[in-house]
C-alpha cells in the first residue's frame, strides 16, 4: 500500500493521480474508489488532470458499486436506505411488546429512521449485538435497557434480511468476505482511493484484502500532524490504514506550496491560539471578509462580483459558492442570479416528498385517512395537479374552502349526490343580481354583474371532482399493502396527463425544474416496487401512509449541471474544484462549521460510556465536530483565486452572530501590516456618478431585469426618486414602457381612478360608506369599489355578536312599545325567544355545532337576557317611548333623503336602530356592541361619525319633531359596573334639564346614574355646551353632517382614492395586510372647540 499524504486534499488527490498516470500502460485495470456522491466529479477531474479525452481503462466507483461489480447477482437485491427503514419498522412492530426502553416511542413517526441510523453506525463500527449486550452489563440501567432493545432489533433486522434482501452494510461485509475467498478477482487491478477520510469496519476489511491481493493500492490522505490544529486532520486514518498491512506501507509526501495567508489557515484555523502582530501572515488580497445587513445584500454582492468578473473575461465556472445553509440561501440565489442572467447549478438533492406528484399522493392518502376532513381535502385540491385536473382551477379550490369554512363543513361529504345546498341571497346591484361573495369583476366596468353564481354551485362541483378522482368508497374494501399500492398506481395513472402539462409549465421557467420533475415517476415507481417486495401483509390506511411517507420523505433526486459554464453552488456535502474564487456565504455562529445535533437513539453520552467500556462507535459526536472543522479548513485552502467569507447580521427573524472563523481569520492575517478589516456590503447609498459609487451602480444595473428591480425597489422604498437621480434616471430609460409605468405607479400614491358614470353608487349609497371614505379613501376603494371581504371561517366574530343583539333588541323593544312585556321574567323569556330566532334567521346554526362558538353563544344568550331585563327597568324611568325600530330611510314613516352635488343626485340608504318620541320631541339611539363607542365632535368634524346626524335630519323632516338627543348606546356583551351605572348613552343631548328628566327621571334625582348624558361645569351650575345642545346646535351639526356627506359623495363619484388614513386607522383596518401604503400620509384628528368649527359646512375638512 502506498499512502500519499499532503497538506491539502488537492495535493493528496494529485499525488494519487500521479501514480495513476504512471500505471496507465494498457496492461492492467485501474479502479478509483471515491465517495458515491463525488464519483462523477472525480471522473471529470481525472479527464482534466490526465489530459485525456475519456476515462477508458479507468473505472470510478464507490465501495458499494465495487461490491455490485465483483459479486453481481450472488447477493440479494440491495434495499435503499428508505427500504431498510421500512423493514426495521416492521421488525419494531413485531417486537414492540419485548422492548423495555423504547416501547412507548417505538411506533412514532421517525423512530424507525433514527434507529436505522444508530444500527448502521453500530454495524459499520464492527460491533455485534452480543458486543453491545456484553459491554452494557457494566453500564447504568438506562444504557443497559437501550442496549437490550438495540440488540433485539439488530438481530431481528438481520434475520429479516437473511436470504431475502441486502442493504449497504450487508453488501460491504459480503464484499470483504468475497475478497478473502477470491483474492484472484483483483489480482490484475490497480486500486486508488481518494476523497475519503474515514472508513467503516467492513471498508477497512476490504482495503486490507485489496492491499494484500491487488496489483497495487494507493490512498490519498491529508495530514497536519505537526500543525497547531492537528486534531482536526485525519492523520489517525493514515495510521489505521498502515496498521492493516503490518509495515508493508510506503508513505509519500506531496505538499502544495501555499501562499502565506493560506498556509496560516491550513495550520492555525480552529487552533484558537492568539497571534501577535509580527506573527500575522500577509494576506496580499487573498482573503476578503464581508458583512451585510441580510442575506439578500450578501447574495447581491456575490452576483455583482460574478457579473464583473465575466465582463473582465473570466468564466462563470471560475466562481464557486459555499452556502452554510442551502435551504436559507437557495431561493435568494435563484432570484438574484436570474435577474443578473447568471447560469448556476445548485448541488443539492431535491426531496421527492416536495415534488407535486408525490405530494398529490400524500395528500390523497391523508384525505382517506381522515375521512375527508376539511383541512386535508383543502390541501389536496390546492395541489397544482388537481388545479390542472379541475375545471375551475385554483379559483375553484378557494371558493370551495371559503364555502366550507363559512358553513362549518368539518368533514367533506363523499356522496355522489348533491350535498352543498346552502347559498346566500343575492343582492340587487344597478337593477342586476349580484351576491356579495366572490368576484370576477373588471373594476373598469362595475356595471357588469360581479358574480352571478349561486354560492354553493362551484364548491359543489369541486367536491364532486374530488369524489370522482379519489373514489372514497373503494378505500373501505382495501385490507392489505398490495391493494394500497395498486390504488396508488391508479391515482398516478389518472393524474399523469395533468403532470405532463405541469412539467411543461414549470420547465418554461427553468430547465432545472424539468430535470427534477423527470425523475419523479421512476422514483415513485421504485418506492412502490420496494414496498410490495418488503411488505406483504394486512394493513389499514394509517399503516400504508406511515410506510409510504417514511419511504419518500428522505428520498432525494440528484441533478447534474444543465450548463457547462455555470457558477457552482454547494454546501458541506459538495466537492469544490477551487479553480477560481470561492465565496463562503453565511459565516455565522452555529452554521460555519455546522453543528451536529447528536444522536437520538444513542446519545453522545451513551457513546462515551460505551467507548469507556471498550465498544467504540465511529465516528462519535466529537469526531463529527472535528470532521466539520476540517471540511471548512480544507475548503478555505482550495481557491486558486480569492477566498471571500461573508455573513449577514440578521436572518430567520432575528439577529445573527458571525462565526469564530471570521475572528480567527482576522487574528492570523493582516493586510499591508494592518489588521484585516471586514468590508461592509452596502447597496443603499449610491446615487452619484462618481468613482466607486458609479462602478457599484453600473454593476447593480448591468441587466434590464436588474434595472427594473433596483429602480422599482428604490422607488417604492422612498430611498430615492427614480426619475430625479442620475443613476436611477439612466436605469429608468432602459426599461420598456410597461415597466416604466409600473415604476411610476409604485412611486406615486394613487389619487383618482376613472370609472364609468354611476358605477360608484348605482343611484344609492349609505352613510356608513361615507364614514369609511372619510376614515381612508383607499380603504373605501378596497371595500366598496373592489368589494374585497374578509373570508368567513365559521368562527364567532363581532359582526355576528352585533347582528344577534340588534335582532333581539329590535323585537324586544317592539314588545315594550306595544305593552307586551309586563315584568322582568317576561323580559328574559322574550330575550331567549328572540335570541333563538336570531340564530335561525341569520343562518348561525353552524356556530352551535362547534364547542367553542357554542359556549360563546350560550354565554351571549344569558347576557342578552340580562340586558333586556335591565333595559326594561331603565325604560320605565323614561317618558319617551320606543316608536320606530330598525326604520329604513325611504320606507314607512321615514321619507326618502338624497345628497346633491355637482348636478348629481344620490339617494341615501340606511337603517335607524331606534327612535323614541314624546309628543313633538324625539331621540335617536344606535346600538354599538363595543365598549369604546363614543360620539365626539372632532370625529363628527372629520366625517367619521356623521351617520346619526344625517339620520336625525331624516327623522326631523319626516316626523316634524324636535331632536332632543343623538346617542350611541354601547351594549357590549360584558357589563362591568354593578352599582347601577352600567348603561350610558354616548353623544349629545338637549340643554333642557326638564327634558333630560323626561328622557330618564334619574337625571334630576341622581344624574351620575342616569342613562342620558348629564355633564355640568365644576360648580354644577351650567351644562357642558359640547354635550348639551340647543335646537340651533342640533341644526348646525345636522346641516354640517349632510353637507360633508355630500362632499364625500362628490369625491367618491370623482374617483378619489388617495391613501390618506386618519391617525391609527391602519391599526384596525381589515386591508392592512394587502395595502402598500400602510401608515403613509396619515391625517391627524383636528382639535375642535365648541360648535364654531362647524360654521364652514365642511369646507376646511380635507
Amino acid at each position: 500500500m502506498k499512502i500519499i499524504t499532503s497538506n491539502t486534499s488537492k495535493g493528496a488527490y494529485l499525488g494519487v493521480v500521479g501514480i495513476l498516470a504512471k500505471n496507465m500502460d494498457g496492461t492492467s485495470k485501474n479502479i478509483v474508489i471515491a465517495p458515491d456522491r463525488f464519483t462523477a466529479s472525480v471522473e471529470r477531474g481525472l479527464i482534466s488532470a490526465l489530459g485525456i479525452e475519456s476515462t477508458f481503462g479507468i473505472e470510478v466507483m464507490s465501495f458499494t458499486r465495487l461490491a455490485s461489480k465483483l459479486i453481481g447477482n450472488d447477493i440479494k437485491k440491495c434495499l435503499t436506505p428508505e427500504g431498510s427503514v421500512m423493514l426495521i419498522g416492521k421488525v419494531i412492530a413485531d417486537n414492540r411488546d419485548k422492548l423495555c426502553y423504547y416501547q412507548k416511542v417505538a411506533l412514532q413517526e421517525g423512530f424507525a429512521s433514527e434507529l436505522y441510523a444508530a444500527l448502521t453506525a453500530v454495524r459499520n463500527s464492527g460491533i455485534s449485538s452480543q458486543d453491545l449486550l456484553e459491554s452494557s452489563k457494566r453500564a447504568n440501567v438506562s444504557l443497559q435497557m437501550k442496549a437490550k432493545d438495540l440488540a433485539l432489533i439488530y438481530d431481528g433486522y438481520l434475520a429479516a434480511l437473511e436470504g431475502k434482501h441486502s442493504d449497504s452494510s450487508t453488501r460491504l461485509y459480503a464484499l470483504a468476505e468475497f475478497l478473502k475467498q477470491n483474492p484472484s478477482a483483483i489480482a490484475s487491478t490497480n486500486f486508488y482511493i481518494t476523497d475519503i477520510y474515514d472508513f467503516s469496519a467492513p471498508e477497512l476489511e476490504i482495503i486490507k484484502s485489496i492491499a494484500n491481493n491487488a496489483l497495487s493500492l494507493t490512498v490519498g490522505i491529508t495530514s497536519g500532524y505537526s500543525n497547531p490544529n492537528k486534531r482536526i486532520y485525519p492523520d489517525r486514518v493514515a495510521k489505521k490504514l498502515a496498521s492493516l498491512c503490518e509495515g508493508r506501507v510506503q508513505i509519500e509526501r506531496n505538499d502544495e506550496q501555499l501562499p502565506d495567508s493560506v498556509d496560516a489557515i491550513s495550520k492555525k484555523l480552529f487552533s484558537y491560539i492568539s497571534t501577535s502582530a509580527d506573527e500575522k501572515a500577509e494576506n496580499n488580497g487573498k482573503v476578503t471578509l464581508r458583512s451585510a445587513k441580510d442575506r439578500s445584500d450578501e447574495v447581491m454582492r456575490l452576483a455583482l462580483d460574478v457579473a464583473k468578473g465575466v465582463r473582465e473575461g473570466r468564466r462563470y465556472k471560475d466562481f464557486e459558492v459555499y452556502a452554510s445553509d442551502l435551504d436559507a440561501y437557495g431561493q435568494e440565489i435563484k432570484s438574484t442570479f436570474a435577474r443578473y442572467e447568471i447560469p448556476y447549478f445548485i448541488d443539492k438533492k431535491e426531496l421527492l416528498s416536495e415534488q407535486a406528484k408525490a405530494r398529490f399522493i400524500l395528500q390523497a392518502i391523508a384525505c382517506y385517512r381522515t375521512d375527508f376532513r376539511l383541512g386535508e381535502v383543502c390541501d389536496f385540491i390546492k395541489n397544482p395537479l388537481f388545479a390542472i385536473y379541475s375545471r375551475y382551477g385554483e379559483e375553484g379550490a378557494y371558493l370551495f374552502e371559503n364555502y366550507c369554512l363559512k358553513y362549518n363543513v368539518r368533514f367533506v361529504p363523499t356522496s355522489t349526490d348533491d350535498c352543498f345546498k346552502k347559498h346566500e341571497e343575492r343582492k340587487i346591484f344597478n337593477a342586476k343580481e349580484q351576491k356579495s361573495g366572490f368576484i370576477y369583476a373588471n373594476i373598469d366596468d362595475k356595471v357588469e354583474i360581479l358574480d352571478n353564481t349561486v354560492e354553493n354551485v362551484i364548491p359543489e362541483a369541486v367536491r364532486k371532482e374530488v369524489v370522482n378522482m379519489l373514489a372514497p368508497q373503494r378505500i373501505k374494501e382495501i385490507k392489505d399493502i398490495k391493494a394500497f399500492v395498486k390504488l396508488t398506481r391508479e391515482l398516478l395513472e389518472k393524474i399523469d396527463p395533468c403532470y405532463v402539462k405541469y412539467v411543461d409549465k414549470i420547465a418554461s421557467q427553468s430547465e432545472y425544474f424539468r430535470k427534477c420533475a423527470e425523475q419523479v415517476n421512476s422514483k415513485l415507481e421504485a418506492v412502490l416496487d420496494e414496498i410490495e417486495e418488503v411488505l406483504d401483509e394486512q394493513a389499514d390506511i394509517n399503516k400504508f401512509e406511515s410506510v409510504f411517507k417514511s419511504m419518500i420523505k428522505t428520498l432525494k433526486i440528484a441533478l447534474v449541471p444543465t450548463y457547462l459554464d455555470c457558477v457552482f453552488i454547494g454546501d458541506g456535502e459538495s466537492r469544490f474544484a477551487g479553480n477560481g474564487d470561492i465565496y463562503v456565504l453565511g459565516a455565522n455562529s452555529g452554521k460555519l462549521p455546522s453543528q451536529s445535533g447528536g444522536g437520538v437513539v444513542l446519545t453522545d453520552k451513551d457513546e462515551q460510556m460505551l467507548s469507556a467500556l471498550g465498544v467504540e462507535i465511529t465516528p462519535c459526536e466529537r469526531q463529527k465536530a472535528l470532521d466539520g472543522m476540517y471540511a471548512v479548513c480544507d475548503l478555505m485552502k482550495k481557491p486558486q483565486g480569492r477566498l471571500v467569507v461573508s455573513y449577514p447580521d440578521s436572518g430567520d427573524g432575528g439577529a445573527l452572530r458571525p462565526s469564530t472563523v471570521v475572528f480567527e481569520l482576522q487574528n492570523m492575517l493582516c493586510e499591508n501590516g494592518k489588521p484585516l478589516e471586514i468590508e461592509r456590503i452596502d447597496f443603499e447609498h449610491y446615487t452619484t456618478l462618481e468613482g466607486k459609487d458609479l462602478q457599484k451602480a453600473a454593476l447593480a444595473l448591468s441587466t434590464k431585469k436588474a434595472c427594473f428591480n433596483e429602480v422599482l425597489k428604490n422607488g417604492v422604498s422612498g430611498r430615492c426618486d427614480a426619475n430625479d437621480t442620475d443613476v436611477f434616471g439612466a436605469a429608468l430609460s432602459l426599461l420598456s414602457e410597461d415597466e416604466k409605468k409600473l415604476v411610476n405607479d409604485s412611486r406615486v400614491s394613487p389619487v383618482k381612478i376613472a370609472l364609468p358614470e354611476k358605477s360608484y353608487f348605482a343611484g344609492r349609497t349609505s352613510v356608513s360608506r361615507l364614514e369609511t371614505f372619510f376614515g381612508c379613501p383607499y380603504a373605501h376603494y378596497f371595500n366598496y369599489i373592489l368589494s374585497l371581504r374578509k373570508r368567513k371561517d365559521g368562527t364567532f366574530e363581532g359582526t355576528e355578536n352585533g347582528t344577534i343583539l340588534h335582532f333581539v333588541l329590535e323585537k324586544f323593544f317592539g314588545d315594550v312599545r306595544d305593552g307586551n312585556v309586563k315584568d322582568e321574567d317576561e323580559a328574559k323569556q322574550k330575550a331567549y325567544e328572540y335570541f333563538d330566532r336570531a340564530i335561525k334567521e341569520n343562518n348561525f346554526e353552524v356556530l352551535l355545532e362547534k364547542a367553542d362558538t357554542g359556549r360563546i353563544l350560550a354565554r351571549l344568550k344569558e347576557e342578552g337576557a340580562t340586558l333586556c331585563k335591565d333595559l326594561f327597568n331603565v325604560q320605565k324611568r323614561s317618558a319617551f317611548r320606543p316608536f320606530l325600530l330598525e326604520a329604513k330611510i325611504g320606507e314607512g314613516k321615514i321619507e326618502p333623503m338624497s345628497l346633491e352635488f355637482g348636478g348629481k343626485k344620490v339617494e341615501l340608504k340606511g337603517t335607524i336602530d331606534r327612535v323614541d318620541i314624546l309628543d313633538d320631541k324625539f331621540i335617536i339611539i344606535d346600538y354599538k356592541t363595543y365598549k369604546s363607542a363614543d360620539l365626539t365632535l372632532k370625529e363628527l368634524y372629520c366625517g367619521q361619525k356623521i351617520q346619526l346626524y344625517v339620520y336625525m335630519r331624516a327623522v326631523e323632516r319626516s316626523l316634524g319633531a324636535t331632536p332632543c338627543g343623538v346617542f350611541y348606546f354601547p351594549v357590549f356583551s360584558s357589563f362591568t359596573d354593578e352599582s347601577g351605572n352600567r348603561y350610558k348613552y354616548k353623544g349629545q343631548a338637549c340643554d333642557s334639564r326638564e327634558t333630560l328628566g323626561l328622557i330618564d327621571e334619574m337625571a334630576t334625582s341622581n344624574p351620575d346614574c342616569a342613562i342620558v348624558p348629564f355633564k355640568t361645569d365644576r360648580k354644577g351650575e351650567n351644562l357642558n355646551p359640547e354635550i348639551h345642545l340647543s335646537k340651533e346646535g342640533f341644526d348646525k351639526l345636522g346641516d354640517y353632517a349632510v353637507a360633508i356627506a355630500g362632499e364625500g359623495a362628490s369625491k367618491i363619484a370623482d374617483g378619489y382614492i388617495k391613501p390618506s388614513p386618519l391617525k391609527d386607522k391602519c391599526k384596525k383596518c381589515d386591508f392592512a395586510a394587502i395595502c402598500a401604503y400602510k401608515g403613509a400620509n396619515e391625517r391627524k384628528m383636528p382639535k375642535v372647540k365648541g360648535l364654531e368649527s362647524f360654521d364652514t359646512e365642511g369646507e376646511k375638512n380635507e
